[in-house]
Formats: structure tokens, C-alpha cells, sequence
């Protein structure tokens, strides 16, 4: 039976400790109600739509896992962070990417706004893989594409990805060409870095034609994740099946709000989370990763994508927390 196979398997027969022993992982007894959540699930993405909701919920205790369009594409957005991230670690442990090492930023090397590094451009032109690796983190485009760049590009994160045999997640492109593509834009410049030049160059382009290229982004199988194929992802960090010493911080990071505004008392969370700019009155993609730990002990790891919402930036964000209370309430 394959991995999927078996961790699907679960939520139909789950599989009892013998007795007098400690269960070994994956042998608990599961503890969510997947009858429950999909129903409760089902209501929340009936009040986002016409968004599509993606979930992928998995207790690392038992390994078992629920989803709800756990394996339709989503596009990456933010959340490309983790792949990259996650290679650029393994690179660092094995001792080939040291974290004093020091990065040159070219113009060619600028990206869109979030970033801290093309703001300081040409002020700045150096900066150190760890300073890097803090910014990217936080979602600082450049740092993303500068540490891509550094692992063997786009092309060296999927060459990771297969090696430790995690399946779909693809990260295809730099930022910077996501996300000139996703607007009807040429190659990015440098002349369009910071939020004043790049939302100018944005609306210049005709609303048409940012219509039609917002279509192609969201039907495009590149540079995206199924929440199954994030969630494993996760799963095999934490469990150090892709570095010696995981540290799920350093990782996600520790953004606020989303589903750290579900978290019953008690708990704690690591988390990363966040959408890019609206346009045209659409929101492209929001996302949410997180690792939480119950006050009992007991470890969650969720994905949650919500892409193509028309709602406002506050209502995008409760039907994210509603999905982690609902999660949650069947634990």
C-alpha cells in the first residue's frame, strides 16, 4: 500500500495499540471525527464561495489525515516560502550553504514588493544567507528569489522535493515572474520595486488584460500545491525525515491571526499565513500552514488554501479561523 494510501486508510479503520503496549506512531487510535468535520467544512465553504476552499489537517500522533479538495492544485502563493525554506535548511545542515555566506543583489535579481531587500537596493547590495533566510520567512520576495537562486533555482527546490519523494508541491518559477505573469506585465524592473512604483506599473496595464492573465495564473499547474501534498510536506519536517534537527519556527515563522485565532486555551502555534494585494476586486490566494500543539500534547499540522475570493481581507480571515475551530472542536 503507498504512504497516501495508507494514511487515507486510516480515517475508515483505525488501527488499535496491542494490548499492554504502548502504541507505536501511527498505531493510536484517531482521534478526529471525519463524519463531523466534513460537514462542518462543507458549511464554511459554502459562505466563501465563490472562493475554493482547500483543507489538509493531519494529527502527527496517529497520522491520521483528513482533507477537503486535499488533492485539487492550488496555486502557491505565499506559502512557496515553505519548499524553499525547507530546501535552503537542508542545504545549511549539510554544510554546503553556510549561513555567513554572502549573497550579491543585482537589478535582475529585485522582486515585487513585499521586500525589504529591493527597498535597500542599491543602498545595499549584500546581504548574508541567514539575513536572508529571516527575511524570506516574513515573506520578502527578493530574499525568496535570492535564496532560490542559491539552491540551484526553481529546478534545484523540484529536484529536492523529488529526491525526499514529496509529491505535489512544484515550485516552478522565481517570484518575480509569478508574479509579473499573474498581472499582464513584462519581465520586473527596477524601477517598480517598492509599493508606490509597483501598484503604478500594476494599474497601467488594462483591466482586461490583468483579467485575463488573473484567469491563466489561477488554471496554471505551475507553482502549486495540493493541501495533502503541503501537508506531507509538514509531516516529513517534523519528523525529521528531511533534516537531522527541524525547527518548525524557523520554518513557518510565527504570523498572527488566521488560525491562531482558533486556538483553544492551552494551546500554542507556529504559523505561516497571508494573501498578496487584491485586484479587480479579487483576492488570487490566501493561505495558512501551521503546526499547533494542544494543551494535552497532542500535535496538528494544517494547510488551508482559499483562492479566488471576491470577500474583503477581514471575512477571508474568519473563514480561515472557522475552519481551524471547526478542525479543532473534533479533536
Amino acid at each position: 500500500m503507498s504512504r497516501r494510501a495508507f494514511l487515507t486508510a486510516l480515517l475508515a479503520l483505525p488501527v488499535l495499540a496491542s494490548c499492554g503496549e504502548k502504541p507505536m506512531l501511527g498505531q493510536e487510535e484517531p482521534a478526529m471525527k471525519p463524519k463531523n468535520l466534513q460537514k462542518r467544512i462543507e458549511a464554511i465553504a459554502a459562505r466563501a464561495a465563490p472562493a475554493v476552499l482547500g483543507v489538509a489537517v493531519e494529527d502527527l500522533g496517529t497520522r491520521q489525515l483528513w482533507a477537503f479538495n486535499g488533492d485539487r492544485p492550488f496555486p502557491l502563493g505565499g506559502a512557496a516560502r515553505i519548499p524553499i525554506l525547507a530546501s535552503v535548511m537542508a542545504e545549511t545542515e549539510s554544510g554546503r550553504l553556510p549561513p555567513g555566506e554572502i549573497l550579491s543583489v543585482r537589478d535582475v535579481d529585485l522582486s515585487p514588493p513585499p521586500s525589504a531587500v529591493a527597498d535597500a537596493w542599491p543602498g545595499r547590495q549584500t546581504w548574508s544567507v541567514a539575513e536572508l533566510e529571516t527575511l524570506a520567512r516574513e515573506g520578502d520576495n527578493t530574499a525568496l528569489d535570492l535564496l532560490t537562486r542559491r539552491v540551484g533555482g526553481p529546478g534545484g527546490v523540484n529536484g529536492w522535493l523529488d529526491v525526499k519523494r514529496l509529491e505535489h508541491v512544484s515550485v516552478d518559477r522565481y517570484r518575480r515572474q509569478i508574479a509579473t505573469d499573474a498581472r499582464g506585465l513584462a519581465s520586473f524592473r527596477a524601477d517598480w520595486k517598492g509599493d508606490v512604483a509597483w501598484r503604478k506599473a500594476v494599474d497601467a496595464v488594462p483591466a482586461d488584460a490583468r483579467a485575463r492573465a488573473a484567469q491563466a495564473r489561477a488554471t496554471d499547474p505551475r507553482d502549486t500545491a495540493t493541501p495533502v501534498g503541503l501537508v506531507r510536506l509538514l509531516e516529513a519536517f517534523i519528523n525529521r525525515e528531511l533534516l537531522f534537527e527541524p525547527d518548525p519556527a524557523r520554518l513557518l515563522g510565527r504570523d498572527p491571526g488566521y488560525l491562531a485565532n482558533a486556538l483553544p486555551d492551552g494551546a500554542s502555534i507556529i504559523q505561516s499565513a497571508g494573501a498578496p494585494r487584491s485586484d479587480l476586486g479579487v483576492q488570487p490566494t490566501n493561505h495558512a500552514e501551521a503546526f499547533v500543539e494542544l494543551k494535552d500534547g497532542r500535535r496538528i499540522a494544517f494547510v488551508v488554501f482559499l483562492t479566488a475570493s471576491t470577500a474583503d481581507a477581514a471575512q477571508r480571515e474568519a473563514i480561515i479561523t472557522d475552519v481551524g475551530r471547526a478542525v479543532l472542536k473534533e479533536f
